[in-house]
């Protein structure tokens, strides 16, 4: 994989240099390294020439916004490279980041966004006093990650856990998919929402990127804008998974977690304010349009009108405590039989298998057949579950010809 990290700068003369030093202090060098200065008004760009003879690309602007900045820049490096990592011009990486979170790519190539944990420093550099109030909420949504019951939906529901788009590595394919948004705080809230609820979200449990804490971060604000913001970004969210909703149950699945979860949203997400939204947009259809939307839910794509919502959660109560109606047991509950389905699905297979790879070894005829040269031995490991393996083994039984004469053993 040929890996890209992309840099947009502004006015950051102070930390740019620092930045680019952790990125060329990589245990595994990036192939590409491309800034762009966005209008900085101090030094920056003078600093950034220094590092030209060390690979370094820049491209200056006018000031575009940080969005238009890293859309540019992804478009540039997806030109050439596989994955791109971005880095804010005010943090730096620590020096394994890329040797780690490219390993798990390459181990989940079917997974197209990796982050880390995060590490909270000052102007100064210096670990930021862990009793402050920023390093506190993050110790608070960090120790939600630690309950296994809790998956990547429901996190990044609760909180943008990952925290900046300096933490975000991804494949060019998905980083052009979903473009940053034209939001002043949650252009990387959304697009690693839509990772997550992708299932296209992967994790590294050690702090890899540290971000920088100080008066100018983008976050310190009165609430009003962020929280409006945080509307917006939900409501583009809804807008954007229609369509894909219809047709993926899997992604509903996760939608419906992340969507039950945001009700405890601790990054200003004002679920009661949003659902006051919804019901404005509601407002402006007519009541024949509703029936009609309500209709379309019909047919197979939607196997949940099948059976009544969270019936576990009143017929597993044990009529001494009262009925929670905000744990979502019920969901979790028909979560977890279905888990134990698969599991026992899994176990009858892998017997299955078992049996089969006996009697294959305890067969004269394939013996005599592999030592005469006319029987090629036949792989048991081909395929990720036990059931694929057995399919494969049968079916590449089936081709042989000596298989075919000897004793059905199928």
């Amino acid at each position: 994989m040929k890996l890209a990290v992309i840099i947009p700068c502004y006015n950051h003369e102070r930390y740019i240099a620092q930045g680019l030093e952790s990125v060329l202090g990589q245990t595994r060098p990036p192939d590409r390294i491309l800034v762009i200065d966005d209008g900085s008004k101090d030094n920056s760009v003078e600093i950034i020439r220094t590092f030209a003879s060390r690979g370094v690309e820049l491209i200056t602007q006018e000031n575009a916004g940080a969005h238009n900045t890293i859309n540019r820049a992804v478009a540039l490096a997806a030109e050439d490279c596989d994955v791109i990592s971005i880095l804010n011009s005010d943090d730096h990486y620590f020096p394994r980041r890329f040797e780690k979170c490219l390993a798990e790519l390459e181990k989940h190539p079917d997974k197209s966004v990796v982050c880390s944990e995060i590490c909270l420093v000052d102007d100064d550099d210096n670990p930021v006093d862990p009793q402050a109030s920023r390093p506190k909420w993050f110790q608070a949504i960090w120790s939600i990650g630690d309950d296994p019951d809790v998956d990547f939906c429901e996190w990044m529901a609760t909180a943008n856990f990952p925290a900046t788009t300096s933490n975000v590595i991804a494949r060019r394919e998905f980083l052009l998919a979903h473009p940053f948004r034209p939001y002043r705080f949650n252009h990387d809230y959304y697009f690693l929402a839509n990772a997550v609820l992708k299932d296209q979200f992967l994790l590294v449990r050690e702090p890899l990127v540290s971000y920088r804490i100080h008066a100018s971060n983008t976050i310190n604000t009165s609430p009003a804008p962020l929280i409006r913001e945080m509307l917006r970004m939900h409501v583009d969210l809804y807008h954007d998974l229609a369509r894909p909703l219809r047709n993926d149950p899997g992604l509903r699945s996760r939608f419906y977690r992340y969507t039950r979860a945001a009700w405890n949203n601790v990054s200003s997400f004002h679920a009661g304010l949003f659902q006051s939204l919804l019901a404005e947009a509601a407002a402006r259809l007519s009541h024949e349009d509703i029936e009609a939307l309500v209709a379309g839910v019909d047919g197979p794509l939607y196997p949940e009108l099948d059976s009544y919502p969270n019936k576990a959660l009143v017929n597993h109560h044990d009529g001494q405590r009262p009925l929670s109606v905000d744990s979502g047991l019920g969901e979790k509950f028909e979560s977890q039989r279905a888990d134990l389905t698969v599991l026992k699905e899994r176990a009858k297979a892998e017997k299955e298998l078992s049996k089969f790879r006996r009697d294959l070894l305890a067969s004269k005829w394939l013996t005599l057949g592999r030592a005469l040269g006319v029987c090629p031995a036949v792989s048991a490991d081909c395929g990720k579950t036990p059931q694929e393996k057995l399919e494969n083994l049968r079916a590449a039984l089936g081709k042989s010809f000596w298989a075919k004469l000897g004793p059905d053993i199928r």
